[in-house]
């Protein structure tokens, strides 16, 4: 055998080795990959988290990182919870100290109203009104981020939900049309995702022309669920944009009687289903748009 056919042996069998040596540790990488998704998976369902390594490699720094990051999540989870939990109290404080006032001056103003009722005390009662609503309605909002209300996930359409709330405010603006298209089955609490759609629905009727138009088009893929709530009335400024789901955030264009606090409880609701929530102009009028992920369970943020 020459030394030309002995080198070109010895490298013949150095290329097996490297990639044999490839193949295993390519094998390896991929089933690494394969567990740390499955342990983020996990993560992300509220069943566990990722491992922390003690080896020394690239892989192990990522996974370490990722172990890191959770711990981290978690923890600012728990410090939020823990502050809407303080800040849920204090608004319940804050209510019951004002409810008794408010108790008493409703009696003054109804007995007023009754030995000389006039235009005055029927806007006192009015305001009285308005004002034990405004209390009722923040105390369910920070109810609702405090967790004390527990969400009843259920596998369900969504379009039974939209269509329901339709039907409700074409009884309310019965010269105005709406419309439901698609659906989508997933896990949601019936409840609380009717409301979050018939704050959005209410708000679309008040600010569309006498004839107007709502659509609630929904819209299925295989990770998650849009709901796109659509009306052709004059929009919102674009400076207002960002701040319509914060509450007590009140445009130019709102009703008097409201409290500006309805979004800021959709938010919050579409949140607790893990979901997001948009608004935008279009070229027809204005749209908001609700995009909840498919997730398996019920598993509380």
């Amino acid at each position: 055998m020459t030394i030309s056919e002995i080198v070109l042996t010895a490298v013949c069998a150095l290329l097996v080795v490297i990639t044999s040596f490839a193949l295993r540790y390519g094998i390896k990488i991929h089933k690494n990959v394969d567990s740390l998704t499955e342990s983020i998976d996990d993560f992300i369902e509220g069943k566990s988290a990722t491992d922390f390594s003690t080896e020394d490699n690239h892989f192990a720094r990522l996974q370490n990182s990722v172990s890191d990051l959770e711990n981290l999540y978690q923890l600012e989870q728990n410090n939020t919870a823990k502050e809407s939990k303080k800040n849920a109290e204090f608004i319940a404080d804050i209510s019951h100290q004002l409810k008794t006032p408010l108790a008493a001056l409703r009696l003054y103003a109804e007995m007023t109203h009754r030995e000389n009722p006039s235009s005055y005390t029927e806007k006192e009662l009015q305001l009285i009104d308005r004002m034990e609503n405004l209390i009722f309605e923040l105390l369910r909002l920070e109810k609702i981020r405090s967790d004390s209300y527990v969400m009843d996930f259920e596998f369900q359409d969504i379009a039974d939900t939209a269509k329901q709330v339709a039907d409700e405010f074409k009884v309310l603006f019965p010269n105005k049309t709406y419309i439901v298209r698609g659906s989508s089955f997933f896990r949601f609490d019936k409840t609380w995702m009717r409301e979050a759609i018939s704050n959005v629905v209410k708000n679309a009727g008040e600010h569309t022309p006498t004839d107007g138009r709502v659509e609630i088009i929904i819209e299925d893929s295989e990770k998650s669920t849009s709901v796109f709530i659509k009306d052709n009335g004059t929009g919102v400024p674009e400076e207002e944009l960002s701040k319509l789901f914060i509450r007590f955030h009140k445009t130019a264009n709102a009703s008097p009687n409201s409290a500006g606090i309805g979004l800021a409880i959709t938010k919050v609701i579409v949140e607790k289903h893990h979901g997001t929530i948009t608004a935008e102009n279009t070229a027809e009028g204005f749209a908001i748009v609700i995009c909840i992920p498919h997730i398996d369970g019920n598993i509380t943020i």
